[in-house]
């Protein structure tokens, strides 16, 4: 065992029940490759990992994995035991409670730091020399993007292969703006139909969300920083946008600018409605680099939408223009934008009679009911949401722009901030969007999100579809939810919750002061040592 405090706790839970299939594989890679950084770095670290409710036909996690020459990492496995699983509602058709699992975990962690994640992440080389450095800092939330990679990862192979593997096996990347599928060079594939043609040698990248259709108008959205990945050419060439301000800039004229790779404007035009944007693009040049400045405000399920797009294409004419960026009216299509609105209610119609549930006609903005505060009760102050009252509402403010993608599998902040915040909220629900509900109460009680850019990176080892949540098994996940009966938190919810803690200017908290199991003696071993279980 460690003499020194670990630096790090990382905590992550599962059992022993073939979950996502290959689990014990993907367990073993993970277990291996932590062992291997915090020797290669020389970092004191741990891992915790809860065992939760062990099937009783199969042996313990402690017992059935290989555990490596730990270093300076020290291997702590806990037991949740059946008899305390059955205490929960769902019991019988969830086997597994993530959230409170992990609260187990990070209640016991000893480390400075704590990053709560899952047992199919590698992090990347980069990502653990940031790590090791000791740069990490009290009052922030380190979130990142997570890259999904073939299943096949070599479990024999050494780290530095099984991270090769990961580089050249990305299959998809969830990031701030959404999920999104990879091309075999790591690019963002373009939708099926988007704002550029393919085969032009033009991607978007980050800041740029997925495009969206409205009455058979293309678009995509762009934040305050957004990036167009170009395939490079000996030529200058003119790139041409067709674009207009959003919600952010108050749908009003904005200057836009453009950026070098370090962040700093290299040039500035004016974007008045709808403009024809130029862009010149030098020689071998592979990024074009948009943005406003900063100050914006998101809608209220936390999107930033600070201008969008709707064509993207070359100049045919691209003699060089004398600035490297320059806006003017985009042209007047009159007919193009007829067959847009009837392709889009063509479109419309035939889909109506096989959509299931509500479906929004008009503008895509949401209203937020009023909420009054009430001190008359018998019992103190309480909050009461909707309807029309004598009191005066507060105002209907948008949460903050977190990256909530994926981050079940990556949120690292000091260990005062989870007691602080008493972990994630413990509801006798399925794990779907708790997580997210935590990134909102660490930015409002005082660990601001900071984002961790590439070639930072976490890798996850694909998994069976619907065994978690993918673009591919989402509808399969929900499917098996509702046969079981088994609820879940919706994004609308965590929303409405983060625009309160916006409105409101704190947190929440939702867990007692036993949050974590703490009023029970977890068992605990050490499986790497010769040491007895301790109770």
């Amino acid at each position: 065992m460690p003499a020194e405090r670990p630096y790090l706790s990382v905590v992550a839970t599962a059992r022993n029940d073939d979950h996502g299939a290959n689990l014990l594989r993907r367990i073993q890679i993970f277990v291996n490759a932590l062992a291997g950084q915090a020797r290669r770095y020389d970092l004191p670290m741990e891992l915790v990992l809860v065992d939760w409710n062990p099937p009783p036909e199969k042996p313990p996690l402690a017992e059935v994995l290989r555990w490596p020459d730990p270093g300076p990492c020290r291997f702590r496995v806990l037991t949740v035991p059946p008899e305390w699983h059955r205490r929960y509602r769902h019991h019988q058709a969830l086997p597994l409670y993530q959230m409170i699992a992990k609260n187990a975990g990070i209640r016991r962690a000893e480390g400075e730091f704590i990053l709560a994640t899952n047992i199919d992440i590698l992090l990347s080389s980069e990502l653990m020399e940031f790590i090791a450095a000791r740069r990490l800092e009290h009052g922030r939330m380190y979130r990142i993007d997570r890259h999904d990679v073939d299943a096949d990862v070599p479990a024999a192979a050494s780290l530095e292969e099984q991270l090769a593997y990961c580089r050249t096996h990305r299959i998809r990347l969830n990031a701030r703006e959404g999920t999104f599928a990879l091309t075999a060079d790591g690019l963002r594939r373009l939708g099926p139909i988007d704002v550029v043609t393919p085969g032009q040698g033009i991607f978007f990248g980050r800041g740029w969300y997925p495009p969206e259709q409205h009455f058979g108008q293309i678009f995509r959205w762009a934040g305050e920083d957004a990036e167009i990945g170009i395939l490079p050419s000996p030529q200058t060439r003119i790139l041409q946008l067709e674009t207009e301000g959003g919600p952010a800039t108050g749908f009003a004229p904005f200057p836009l600018r453009l950026l070098d790779a370090q962040g700093s404007m290299v040039h500035e035009t004016h974007v008045e409605r709808r403009a024809s944007l130029r862009v010149r693009v030098e020689p071998y040049m592979d990024t074009v680099r948009l943005g406003i400045r900063s100050g914006g405000e998101a809608l209220i399920n936390g999107r930033l939408l600070s201008f969008r797009v709707f064509r993207c294409d070359w100049l045919a004419d691209s003699s060089p223009e004398s600035a490297p960026l320059t806006a003017g009216p985009a042209p007047f299509r009159p007919v193009s934008r007829f067959r847009e609105v009837a392709v889009g209610g063509a479109r419309f119609l035939w889909n109506l009679p096989r959509r299931k549930g509500p479906i929004r006609v008009g503008l895509p903005f949401y209203t937020r009911p009023a909420v009054r505060i009430d001190s008359d009760s018998g019992s103190g102050p309480s909050v009461t949401f909707g309807g029309e009252s004598a009191s005066v509402a507060l105002p209907a403010t948008p949460p903050a722009n977190l990256h909530t993608n994926a981050c079940g599998d990556f949120t690292l902040a000091h260990r005062s901030h989870w007691m602080e915040l008493r972990g994630y909220p413990e509801f006798d629900l399925f794990s779907m969007n708790i997580d997210s509900v935590f990134c909102y109460m660490a930015h409002y009680g005082g660990a601001k999100e900071y984002l961790l850019r590439d070639p930072m990176r976490i890798y996850h080892i694909e998994h069976a579809s619907g065994s978690g949540w993918s673009p591919e098994g989402e509808a399969l996940l929900y499917q098996r939810l509702a046969a079981k009966g088994i609820p879940w938190i919706d994004s609308q919810k965590v929303f409405d919750w983060a625009a309160d803690m916006e409105r409101l200017k704190t947190t929440m908290i939702f867990n007692r002061e036993n949050w974590g199991l703490s009023e029970f003696d977890t068992p605990e071993v050490n499986p790497s040592s010769a040491t007895e279980p301790r109770p």
